[in-house]
Protein backbone atom coordinates (compact mmCIF):
# COMPACT_ATOMS: atom_id res chain seq x y z
CA UNK A 1 0.00 0.00 0.00
CA UNK A 2 1.28 3.44 -0.91
CA UNK A 3 -0.04 6.74 0.42
CA UNK A 4 -0.17 9.99 -1.48
CA UNK A 5 0.56 12.67 1.10
CA UNK A 6 1.21 15.51 -1.34
CA UNK A 7 -0.64 18.68 -0.41
CA UNK A 8 -1.61 21.40 -2.86
CA UNK A 9 -0.56 24.49 -0.90
CA UNK A 10 -2.30 26.82 -3.37
CA UNK A 11 -5.71 25.61 -2.25
CA UNK A 12 -7.64 27.99 0.02
CA UNK A 13 -9.30 26.04 2.86
CA UNK A 14 -12.98 26.82 3.02
CA UNK A 15 -13.33 27.39 -0.72
CA UNK A 16 -14.83 24.42 -2.51
CA UNK A 17 -16.32 23.42 -5.85
CA UNK A 18 -19.78 22.48 -4.59
CA UNK A 19 -22.01 22.33 -7.70
CA UNK A 20 -21.16 20.60 -11.00
CA UNK A 21 -23.63 22.07 -13.50
CA UNK A 22 -22.78 19.85 -16.47
CA UNK A 23 -22.14 16.62 -14.57
CA UNK A 24 -18.70 16.49 -16.20
CA UNK A 25 -16.94 15.62 -12.97
CA UNK A 26 -16.95 11.89 -13.72
CA UNK A 27 -14.59 10.84 -10.93
CA UNK A 28 -16.27 12.90 -8.25
CA UNK A 29 -19.23 11.53 -6.32
CA UNK A 30 -22.20 13.86 -6.57
CA UNK A 31 -25.97 13.98 -6.20
CA UNK A 32 -28.47 13.87 -9.05
CA UNK A 33 -28.67 17.67 -8.81
CA UNK A 34 -24.94 17.99 -9.41
CA UNK A 35 -24.03 18.81 -5.81
CA UNK A 36 -20.50 17.55 -5.22
CA UNK A 37 -20.11 15.28 -2.21
CA UNK A 38 -17.50 16.82 0.09
CA UNK A 39 -15.74 14.92 1.53
CA UNK A 40 -15.78 12.11 -1.03
CA UNK A 41 -16.99 8.82 0.50
CA UNK A 42 -14.92 5.68 0.20
CA UNK A 43 -16.23 2.30 -0.99
CA UNK A 44 -16.41 0.96 2.56
CA UNK A 45 -20.00 0.27 3.76
CA UNK A 46 -18.80 1.05 7.30
CA UNK A 47 -17.63 4.53 6.26
CA UNK A 48 -20.07 6.80 8.18
CA UNK A 49 -20.63 8.80 4.98
CA UNK A 50 -21.95 5.58 3.38
CA UNK A 51 -24.28 4.59 6.17
CA UNK A 52 -27.93 4.17 5.26
CA UNK A 53 -30.22 7.10 6.00
CA UNK A 54 -31.81 5.13 8.85
CA UNK A 55 -28.43 4.34 10.38
CA UNK A 56 -27.43 8.00 10.23
CA UNK A 57 -30.70 9.07 11.79
CA UNK A 58 -30.21 6.59 14.63
CA UNK A 59 -26.76 8.07 15.20
CA UNK A 60 -28.29 11.56 15.36
CA UNK A 61 -31.01 10.29 17.70
CA UNK A 62 -28.26 9.02 20.00
CA UNK A 63 -26.66 12.47 19.95
CA UNK A 64 -30.01 14.02 20.88
CA UNK A 65 -30.51 11.45 23.66
CA UNK A 66 -27.03 12.23 24.99
CA UNK A 67 -27.80 15.95 25.03
CA UNK A 68 -31.12 15.51 26.83
CA UNK A 69 -29.67 12.93 29.22
CA UNK A 70 -27.07 15.38 30.48
CA UNK A 71 -28.87 18.69 30.04
CA UNK A 72 -32.06 17.82 31.94
CA UNK A 73 -30.22 16.95 35.21
CA UNK A 74 -27.82 19.90 34.75
CA UNK A 75 -30.37 22.60 33.91
CA UNK A 76 -33.42 21.58 35.94
CA UNK A 77 -32.21 23.71 38.86
CA UNK A 78 -32.74 27.08 37.12
CA UNK A 79 -36.32 27.45 38.33
CA UNK A 80 -35.68 26.07 41.85
CA UNK A 81 -32.60 28.08 42.88
CA UNK A 82 -34.55 30.07 45.44
CA UNK A 83 -35.89 26.83 46.96
CA UNK A 84 -32.37 25.45 47.27
CA UNK A 85 -30.99 28.61 48.90
CA UNK A 86 -33.89 28.82 51.36
CA UNK A 87 -33.63 25.19 52.50
CA UNK A 88 -32.72 25.17 56.24
CA UNK A 89 -29.99 22.54 55.86
CA UNK A 90 -28.21 24.46 53.08
CA UNK A 91 -25.90 27.42 53.71
CA UNK A 92 -25.70 28.79 50.15
CA UNK A 93 -27.05 32.08 48.82
CA UNK A 94 -28.81 32.48 45.48
CA UNK A 95 -25.85 34.52 44.25
CA UNK A 96 -23.48 31.67 45.10
CA UNK A 97 -25.76 29.24 43.27
CA UNK A 98 -25.53 31.45 40.19
CA UNK A 99 -21.75 31.59 40.58
CA UNK A 100 -21.74 27.80 40.50
CA UNK A 101 -23.59 27.90 37.19
CA UNK A 102 -20.85 30.18 35.89
CA UNK A 103 -18.19 27.66 36.89
CA UNK A 104 -20.23 24.95 35.20
CA UNK A 105 -20.18 26.86 31.92
CA UNK A 106 -16.46 27.56 32.26
CA UNK A 107 -15.62 23.89 32.67
CA UNK A 108 -17.93 22.92 29.84
CA UNK A 109 -15.24 24.64 27.78
CA UNK A 110 -12.11 23.66 29.69
CA UNK A 111 -13.10 19.99 29.84
CA UNK A 112 -12.81 19.73 26.08
CA UNK A 113 -9.07 20.38 26.29
CA UNK A 114 -8.76 16.84 27.67
CA UNK A 115 -11.88 15.02 26.51
CA UNK A 116 -11.68 15.94 22.81
CA UNK A 117 -8.15 14.52 22.42
CA UNK A 118 -9.32 11.42 24.29
CA UNK A 119 -12.23 11.05 21.83
CA UNK A 120 -9.81 11.27 18.91
CA UNK A 121 -7.38 8.79 20.44
CA UNK A 122 -9.77 6.26 21.97
CA UNK A 123 -13.04 6.83 20.14
CA UNK A 124 -16.13 9.00 20.45
CA UNK A 125 -18.45 6.24 21.68
CA UNK A 126 -16.62 5.58 25.00
CA UNK A 127 -16.25 9.32 25.64
CA UNK A 128 -19.99 9.89 25.08
CA UNK A 129 -20.84 7.04 27.47
CA UNK A 130 -18.39 8.02 30.24
CA UNK A 131 -19.31 11.69 29.85
CA UNK A 132 -23.03 11.12 30.38
CA UNK A 133 -22.47 8.74 33.30
CA UNK A 134 -20.16 11.20 35.07
CA UNK A 135 -22.53 14.10 34.46
CA UNK A 136 -25.52 12.24 35.90
CA UNK A 137 -23.59 11.02 38.95
CA UNK A 138 -22.28 14.45 39.93
CA UNK A 139 -25.69 16.05 39.45
CA UNK A 140 -27.05 13.37 41.78
CA UNK A 141 -24.74 14.79 44.45
CA UNK A 142 -26.55 18.15 44.48
CA UNK A 143 -29.54 17.31 46.75
CA UNK A 144 -27.07 16.30 49.48
CA UNK A 145 -24.89 19.42 49.33
CA UNK A 146 -24.83 21.70 52.40
CA UNK A 147 -22.27 24.45 51.69
CA UNK A 148 -20.89 26.56 48.87
CA UNK A 149 -17.62 24.62 48.54
CA UNK A 150 -19.47 21.40 47.79
CA UNK A 151 -21.78 23.22 45.38
CA UNK A 152 -18.89 24.72 43.40
CA UNK A 153 -17.11 21.34 43.33
CA UNK A 154 -20.22 19.57 42.00
CA UNK A 155 -20.68 22.17 39.25
CA UNK A 156 -17.00 22.15 38.23
CA UNK A 157 -16.76 18.35 38.03
CA UNK A 158 -20.21 18.02 36.45
CA UNK A 159 -19.28 20.64 33.86
CA UNK A 160 -16.01 18.87 33.13
CA UNK A 161 -17.69 15.52 32.49
CA UNK A 162 -20.45 17.01 30.33
CA UNK A 163 -18.02 19.19 28.34
CA UNK A 164 -18.23 17.02 25.17
CA UNK A 165 -21.82 18.21 24.67
CA UNK A 166 -20.29 21.47 23.44
CA UNK A 167 -18.04 19.97 20.77
CA UNK A 168 -18.37 16.24 20.15
CA UNK A 169 -21.85 16.32 18.52
CA UNK A 170 -20.59 18.87 15.98
CA UNK A 171 -17.73 16.56 15.02
CA UNK A 172 -20.15 13.64 14.82
CA UNK A 173 -22.30 15.62 12.37
CA UNK A 174 -19.17 16.22 10.29
CA UNK A 175 -18.43 12.48 10.36
CA UNK A 176 -21.89 11.54 9.12
CA UNK A 177 -22.94 14.21 6.63
CA UNK A 178 -21.61 16.03 3.60
CA UNK A 179 -20.78 19.73 3.43
CA UNK A 180 -24.04 20.66 1.69
CA UNK A 181 -26.24 19.05 4.39
CA UNK A 182 -24.35 19.69 7.63
CA UNK A 183 -26.28 22.77 8.74
CA UNK A 184 -29.57 20.86 8.59
CA UNK A 185 -28.31 18.35 11.15
CA UNK A 186 -26.32 20.93 13.08
CA UNK A 187 -29.71 22.59 13.50
CA UNK A 188 -31.02 19.37 15.06
CA UNK A 189 -28.11 19.53 17.49
CA UNK A 190 -28.71 23.18 18.38
CA UNK A 191 -32.46 22.67 18.90
CA UNK A 192 -31.74 19.68 21.15
CA UNK A 193 -29.09 21.62 23.08
CA UNK A 194 -31.15 24.74 23.72
CA UNK A 195 -34.53 23.03 23.78
CA UNK A 196 -33.39 20.67 26.53
CA UNK A 197 -31.86 23.56 28.49
CA UNK A 198 -35.17 25.42 28.39
CA UNK A 199 -37.39 22.35 28.85
CA UNK A 200 -35.68 21.26 32.08
CA UNK A 201 -36.62 24.31 34.20
CA UNK A 202 -40.04 24.39 32.53
CA UNK A 203 -40.91 20.94 33.92
CA UNK A 204 -39.00 21.40 37.18
CA UNK A 205 -41.43 23.94 38.57
CA UNK A 206 -44.32 21.48 38.53
CA UNK A 207 -42.27 18.66 40.06
CA UNK A 208 -41.13 21.03 42.78
CA UNK A 209 -44.73 22.01 43.60
CA UNK A 210 -45.83 18.38 43.80
CA UNK A 211 -42.86 16.55 45.32
CA UNK A 212 -40.33 19.11 46.53
CA UNK A 213 -37.13 20.51 45.01
CA UNK A 214 -34.95 17.46 45.73
CA UNK A 215 -37.21 15.26 43.64
CA UNK A 216 -36.64 17.60 40.71
CA UNK A 217 -32.99 16.54 40.65
CA UNK A 218 -33.64 12.88 41.48
CA UNK A 219 -36.17 12.44 38.68
CA UNK A 220 -33.91 14.29 36.24
CA UNK A 221 -31.03 11.95 37.12
CA UNK A 222 -33.24 8.88 36.67
CA UNK A 223 -34.08 10.20 33.20
CA UNK A 224 -30.37 10.69 32.52
CA UNK A 225 -29.65 7.11 33.57
CA UNK A 226 -32.26 5.78 31.12
CA UNK A 227 -30.64 7.85 28.37
CA UNK A 228 -27.25 6.37 29.31
CA UNK A 229 -28.58 2.83 28.83
CA UNK A 230 -29.92 3.84 25.40
CA UNK A 231 -26.46 5.09 24.38
CA UNK A 232 -24.76 1.92 25.54
CA UNK A 233 -27.10 -0.12 23.33
CA UNK A 234 -27.37 2.02 20.21
CA UNK A 235 -24.65 4.66 19.84
CA UNK A 236 -22.08 3.73 17.17
CA UNK A 237 -18.47 4.80 16.78
CA UNK A 238 -17.96 7.36 13.98
CA UNK A 239 -14.17 7.66 14.09
CA UNK A 240 -13.03 6.49 10.66
CA UNK A 241 -9.86 6.74 8.55
CA UNK A 242 -11.02 7.25 4.98
CA UNK A 243 -8.94 5.91 2.07
CA UNK A 244 -9.89 6.45 -1.57
CA UNK A 245 -8.76 4.44 -4.59
CA UNK A 246 -6.57 5.99 -7.28
CA UNK A 247 -4.67 4.83 -10.37
CA UNK A 248 -0.99 5.60 -11.03
CA UNK A 249 1.28 5.33 -14.05
CA UNK A 250 4.53 3.39 -14.12
CA UNK A 251 6.36 6.35 -12.57
CA UNK A 252 3.99 6.50 -9.63
CA UNK A 253 2.11 9.62 -10.72
CA UNK A 254 -1.59 9.77 -9.99
CA UNK A 255 -3.64 9.23 -13.17
CA UNK A 256 -7.13 9.71 -11.82
CA UNK A 257 -7.62 11.30 -8.46
CA UNK A 258 -11.03 12.11 -7.16
CA UNK A 259 -11.00 15.90 -7.19
CA UNK A 260 -13.32 18.64 -6.19
CA UNK A 261 -12.80 20.35 -9.53
CA UNK A 262 -12.94 17.46 -11.97
CA UNK A 263 -12.92 18.75 -15.54
CA UNK A 264 -13.82 22.28 -14.44
CA UNK A 265 -10.31 23.25 -13.37
CA UNK A 266 -10.23 26.68 -14.94
CA UNK A 267 -8.32 29.79 -13.98
CA UNK A 268 -11.33 30.86 -11.96
CA UNK A 269 -11.10 27.70 -9.87
CA UNK A 270 -7.34 27.45 -9.46
CA UNK A 271 -7.53 28.10 -5.74
CA UNK A 272 -10.57 25.94 -5.06
CA UNK A 273 -9.94 22.96 -2.81
CA UNK A 274 -8.88 20.70 -5.65
CA UNK A 275 -6.77 17.74 -4.60
CA UNK A 276 -8.44 14.85 -2.84
CA UNK A 277 -5.07 14.52 -1.12
CA UNK A 278 -6.38 17.48 0.87
CA UNK A 279 -9.32 15.37 1.99
CA UNK A 280 -8.31 11.74 2.34
CA UNK A 281 -5.56 9.14 2.23
CA UNK A 282 -5.26 7.57 -1.23
CA UNK A 283 -4.54 3.90 -1.87
CA UNK A 284 -3.45 2.13 -4.98
CA UNK A 285 -4.76 -1.34 -4.31
CA UNK A 286 -8.00 -1.45 -6.31
CA UNK A 287 -8.59 -5.03 -5.20
CA UNK A 288 -8.91 -4.07 -1.54
CA UNK A 289 -11.83 -5.75 0.17
CA UNK A 290 -13.80 -4.04 2.90
CA UNK A 291 -15.43 -5.92 5.77
CA UNK A 292 -19.23 -6.32 5.71
CA UNK A 293 -21.52 -3.99 7.62
CA UNK A 294 -20.98 -4.39 11.36
CA UNK A 295 -23.38 -6.58 13.29
CA UNK A 296 -25.31 -5.22 16.26
CA UNK A 297 -22.85 -6.77 18.72
CA UNK A 298 -19.83 -5.41 16.83
CA UNK A 299 -21.34 -1.94 17.06
CA UNK A 300 -21.36 -2.25 20.87
CA UNK A 301 -17.56 -2.40 20.98
CA UNK A 302 -15.88 0.32 23.03
CA UNK A 303 -12.58 -0.01 21.15
CA UNK A 304 -13.77 0.48 17.58
CA UNK A 305 -12.35 3.99 17.39
CA UNK A 306 -9.04 3.42 19.18
CA UNK A 307 -5.91 4.59 17.34
CA UNK A 308 -3.25 1.91 16.95
CA UNK A 309 -0.54 4.23 18.28
CA UNK A 310 -0.74 6.70 21.14
CA UNK A 311 -0.83 10.26 19.79
CA UNK A 312 -2.48 12.08 22.69
CA UNK A 313 0.31 14.67 22.79
CA UNK A 314 -0.25 15.40 19.10
CA UNK A 315 -3.99 15.86 19.68
CA UNK A 316 -3.32 18.27 22.56
CA UNK A 317 -0.83 20.16 20.41
CA UNK A 318 -3.37 20.44 17.59
CA UNK A 319 -5.64 22.56 19.79
CA UNK A 320 -2.83 25.06 20.34
CA UNK A 321 -1.94 25.07 16.64
CA UNK A 322 -5.51 25.82 15.52
CA UNK A 323 -5.72 28.78 17.91
CA UNK A 324 -3.50 30.78 15.53
CA UNK A 325 -6.13 31.10 12.77
CA UNK A 326 -8.26 34.28 12.74
CA UNK A 327 -11.26 32.48 11.24
CA UNK A 328 -11.33 30.02 14.15
CA UNK A 329 -11.05 32.83 16.69
CA UNK A 330 -13.85 34.74 15.01
CA UNK A 331 -16.11 31.68 14.99
CA UNK A 332 -15.53 31.34 18.73
CA UNK A 333 -16.39 35.02 19.23
CA UNK A 334 -19.53 34.73 17.10
CA UNK A 335 -20.62 31.62 18.99
CA UNK A 336 -20.04 33.34 22.33
CA UNK A 337 -21.73 36.57 21.25
CA UNK A 338 -24.76 34.64 19.99
CA UNK A 339 -25.08 32.72 23.27
CA UNK A 340 -24.44 35.60 25.66
CA UNK A 341 -28.17 36.03 25.76
CA UNK A 342 -28.83 32.47 26.93
CA UNK A 343 -27.03 33.42 30.16
CA UNK A 344 -28.82 36.77 30.29
CA UNK A 345 -32.23 35.11 30.00
CA UNK A 346 -31.49 32.49 32.65
CA UNK A 347 -30.03 35.11 34.97
CA UNK A 348 -33.02 37.47 34.75
CA UNK A 349 -36.01 35.21 34.07
CA UNK A 350 -37.06 34.62 37.67
CA UNK A 351 -35.98 38.15 38.63
CA UNK A 352 -38.34 39.73 36.09
CA UNK A 353 -41.30 37.35 36.03
CA UNK A 354 -41.27 36.70 39.76
CA UNK A 355 -41.46 40.41 40.63
CA UNK A 356 -44.06 43.13 40.15
CA UNK A 357 -46.22 43.44 38.10
CA UNK A 358 -46.17 39.76 37.03
CA UNK A 359 -45.63 37.91 40.32
CA UNK A 360 -45.25 34.50 38.65
CA UNK A 361 -44.95 31.50 40.93
CA UNK A 362 -41.98 29.12 40.59
CA UNK A 363 -44.10 26.80 38.46
CA UNK A 364 -45.24 29.64 36.20
CA UNK A 365 -41.67 30.94 35.86
CA UNK A 366 -40.73 27.47 34.70
CA UNK A 367 -43.68 27.29 32.33
CA UNK A 368 -42.55 30.54 30.70
CA UNK A 369 -39.64 28.54 29.22
CA UNK A 370 -42.22 26.82 27.00
CA UNK A 371 -41.99 29.93 24.84
CA UNK A 372 -38.25 29.28 24.39
CA UNK A 373 -38.85 25.65 23.45
CA UNK A 374 -41.50 26.63 20.87
CA UNK A 375 -39.29 29.28 19.26
CA UNK A 376 -36.34 26.85 19.04
CA UNK A 377 -38.56 24.53 17.01
CA UNK A 378 -40.03 27.33 14.89
CA UNK A 379 -36.65 28.85 14.03
CA UNK A 380 -34.95 25.49 13.36
CA UNK A 381 -35.80 25.33 9.62
CA UNK A 382 -34.22 28.74 9.13
CA UNK A 383 -31.18 28.05 11.31
CA UNK A 384 -30.60 24.59 9.83
CA UNK A 385 -32.04 23.78 6.44
CA UNK A 386 -31.98 27.37 5.12
CA UNK A 387 -28.27 27.69 5.94
CA UNK A 388 -27.52 24.74 3.64
CA UNK A 389 -29.86 26.12 0.98
CA UNK A 390 -28.12 29.51 1.03
CA UNK A 391 -24.72 27.87 0.65
CA UNK A 392 -25.88 25.95 -2.44
CA UNK A 393 -27.64 29.05 -3.81
CA UNK A 394 -24.46 31.14 -3.70
CA UNK A 395 -22.42 28.29 -5.18
CA UNK A 396 -24.77 28.15 -8.17
CA UNK A 397 -24.43 31.91 -8.61
CA UNK A 398 -20.61 31.67 -8.68
CA UNK A 399 -20.08 28.90 -11.24
CA UNK A 400 -20.26 26.17 -8.61
CA UNK A 401 -17.71 27.72 -6.24
CA UNK A 402 -18.69 27.97 -2.57
CA UNK A 403 -17.10 30.14 0.10
CA UNK A 404 -17.32 29.28 3.79
CA UNK A 405 -18.60 32.79 4.58
CA UNK A 406 -21.71 32.22 2.44
CA UNK A 407 -23.38 30.65 5.48
CA UNK A 408 -23.26 33.98 7.33
CA UNK A 409 -26.04 35.41 5.17
CA UNK A 410 -28.58 33.90 7.59
CA UNK A 411 -27.34 36.24 10.34
CA UNK A 412 -29.12 39.49 9.31
CA UNK A 413 -32.31 38.05 10.80
CA UNK A 414 -30.52 37.54 14.12
CA UNK A 415 -28.91 40.99 13.92
CA UNK A 416 -32.36 42.64 13.58
CA UNK A 417 -34.62 40.44 15.69
CA UNK A 418 -32.11 39.83 18.50
CA UNK A 419 -32.01 43.45 19.73
CA UNK A 420 -35.77 43.72 19.23
CA UNK A 421 -36.32 40.63 21.42
CA UNK A 422 -34.05 42.00 24.15
CA UNK A 423 -35.93 45.31 24.15
CA UNK A 424 -39.27 43.50 24.31
CA UNK A 425 -38.07 41.31 27.19
CA UNK A 426 -36.19 43.82 29.34
CA UNK A 427 -37.59 47.23 28.50
CA UNK A 428 -41.08 45.76 28.12
CA UNK A 429 -40.84 44.32 31.62
CA UNK A 430 -39.57 47.63 33.02
CA UNK A 431 -42.60 49.35 31.47
CA UNK A 432 -44.96 46.68 32.79
CA UNK A 433 -46.39 45.53 29.44
CA UNK A 434 -48.65 42.47 29.31
CA UNK A 435 -46.89 39.28 30.33
CA UNK A 436 -47.48 37.73 26.90
CA UNK A 437 -45.27 40.35 25.23
CA UNK A 438 -42.48 39.78 27.73
CA UNK A 439 -42.64 35.99 27.40
CA UNK A 440 -42.75 36.35 23.60
CA UNK A 441 -39.50 38.34 23.75
CA UNK A 442 -37.97 35.70 26.01
CA UNK A 443 -38.84 32.90 23.58
CA UNK A 444 -37.75 34.78 20.47
CA UNK A 445 -34.33 35.59 21.91
CA UNK A 446 -33.89 32.00 23.04
CA UNK A 447 -34.79 30.60 19.64
CA UNK A 448 -32.46 32.98 17.81
CA UNK A 449 -29.50 31.50 19.68
CA UNK A 450 -29.76 28.44 17.42
CA UNK A 451 -28.86 30.58 14.38
CA UNK A 452 -25.60 31.71 15.95
CA UNK A 453 -24.73 28.16 16.98
CA UNK A 454 -25.27 26.67 13.52
CA UNK A 455 -23.51 29.50 11.69
CA UNK A 456 -20.38 29.45 13.85
CA UNK A 457 -19.90 25.69 13.97
CA UNK A 458 -20.60 24.95 10.29
CA UNK A 459 -18.23 27.79 9.38
CA UNK A 460 -15.40 26.00 11.18
CA UNK A 461 -16.27 22.65 9.58
CA UNK A 462 -16.28 24.27 6.13
CA UNK A 463 -13.00 26.14 6.67
CA UNK A 464 -10.90 23.54 8.42
CA UNK A 465 -12.56 20.19 7.90
CA UNK A 466 -9.38 18.16 8.32
CA UNK A 467 -8.62 19.77 11.71
CA UNK A 468 -12.20 20.43 12.77
CA UNK A 469 -11.99 18.76 16.19
CA UNK A 470 -9.21 20.95 17.64
CA UNK A 471 -10.60 24.02 15.84
CA UNK A 472 -14.03 23.56 17.42
CA UNK A 473 -12.38 22.97 20.80
CA UNK A 474 -10.72 26.40 20.51
CA UNK A 475 -14.02 28.03 19.56
CA UNK A 476 -15.89 26.36 22.44
CA UNK A 477 -13.25 27.49 24.92
CA UNK A 478 -13.71 31.10 23.73
CA UNK A 479 -17.49 30.77 23.78
CA UNK A 480 -17.69 29.37 27.29
CA UNK A 481 -15.19 31.85 28.70
CA UNK A 482 -17.44 34.63 27.38
CA UNK A 483 -20.49 32.93 28.93
CA UNK A 484 -18.64 32.53 32.23
CA UNK A 485 -18.00 36.28 32.27
CA UNK A 486 -21.63 37.02 31.45
CA UNK A 487 -22.90 34.69 34.21
CA UNK A 488 -20.78 36.60 36.70
CA UNK A 489 -21.65 40.01 35.32
CA UNK A 490 -25.37 39.92 34.58
CA UNK A 491 -26.65 40.17 38.17
CA UNK A 492 -24.56 43.23 39.16
CA UNK A 493 -25.24 44.71 35.70
CA UNK A 494 -29.00 44.60 36.27
CA UNK A 495 -28.65 45.70 39.90
CA UNK A 496 -26.47 48.72 39.16
CA UNK A 497 -28.19 50.18 36.08
CA UNK A 498 -31.71 48.78 36.33
CA UNK A 499 -33.60 46.40 34.05
CA UNK A 500 -34.46 48.99 31.40
CA UNK A 501 -30.96 50.41 30.92
CA UNK A 502 -29.42 46.94 31.13
CA UNK A 503 -31.44 45.67 28.20
CA UNK A 504 -31.13 48.80 26.10
CA UNK A 505 -27.36 48.36 26.39
CA UNK A 506 -27.71 44.63 25.71
CA UNK A 507 -29.65 45.33 22.51
CA UNK A 508 -26.85 47.50 21.15
CA UNK A 509 -24.21 44.98 22.21
CA UNK A 510 -26.14 42.25 20.38
CA UNK A 511 -26.47 44.42 17.27
CA UNK A 512 -22.76 45.17 17.19
CA UNK A 513 -21.47 41.67 18.01
CA UNK A 514 -23.67 39.79 15.55
CA UNK A 515 -23.20 42.54 12.97
CA UNK A 516 -19.48 41.75 12.79
CA UNK A 517 -20.39 38.99 10.34
CA UNK A 518 -20.49 41.72 7.67
CA UNK A 519 -16.77 42.31 8.20
CA UNK A 520 -16.07 38.59 7.85
CA UNK A 521 -18.13 38.34 4.68
CA UNK A 522 -15.58 40.64 3.05
CA UNK A 523 -12.40 39.64 4.89
CA UNK A 524 -12.86 35.94 5.68
CA UNK A 525 -11.40 34.80 2.35
CA UNK A 526 -8.41 37.10 2.83
CA UNK A 527 -7.54 35.50 6.17
CA UNK A 528 -8.07 31.98 4.87
CA UNK A 529 -5.84 32.71 1.89
CA UNK A 530 -3.18 34.44 3.99
CA UNK A 531 -2.88 31.51 6.43
CA UNK A 532 -3.37 28.63 3.99
CA UNK A 533 0.31 27.68 3.97
CA UNK A 534 0.40 27.32 7.73
CA UNK A 535 -2.81 25.28 7.70
CA UNK A 536 -1.73 22.82 4.99
CA UNK A 537 1.61 22.36 6.75
CA UNK A 538 -0.28 21.25 9.87
CA UNK A 539 -2.50 18.97 7.78
CA UNK A 540 0.53 17.46 6.04
CA UNK A 541 2.23 16.78 9.37
CA UNK A 542 -0.83 15.17 10.95
CA UNK A 543 -1.70 13.17 7.85
CA UNK A 544 1.83 11.77 7.69
CA UNK A 545 1.23 10.39 11.19
CA UNK A 546 -2.08 8.86 10.07
CA UNK A 547 -4.09 11.01 12.51
CA UNK A 548 -6.49 12.66 10.06
CA UNK A 549 -8.12 11.84 6.72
Amino acid sequence: MQHDSEIDYSVVPGTSYLVDFDHNDKAQAETKDGIVLIPTPSDDPNDPLNWSRGRKWLAMLCVVVYIFGGSIPSCCIYSILTDISSAPEIDITTGQLNDGTGYWFLFLGIGNLLLMPLAQQYGKRPVYIVSLLGSVMFNLWQPYITDNGQWIASKIIGGFFFAPVESLPEITVGDLFFEHERATYMGVYSVALFGSNYMAPMLAGFVRDGLGWKWVIWIACIFGAVCWVFLVLFMEETNYTRRLKVKRDSDGHVLSTITSQGEKKTSELVQVRSSEANQAMLIDDNSVEYPPVKTFWQKLSLVGGVQKENHLVDYFKAIVLMAQFPNVLYAGFLYGAALFWYSVLNGTEALILGAEPYNFSSAMCGLAYLSAVIFCLVIYPYAGWSTDWIKIYFAKKHNGVSQAEDRFWVLPVYMILGPAALILWGVGAAKGIHWFGVVFGLGLMAGLCTIGCVSAVTYILDCYEEMSAPAITVAILIRNTMNFAMDYGITPFVTNVGVQNCFIASAFICLFCVGTFIVMIFTGYYWRNKTKGRYWKIVETYRAKGLIN
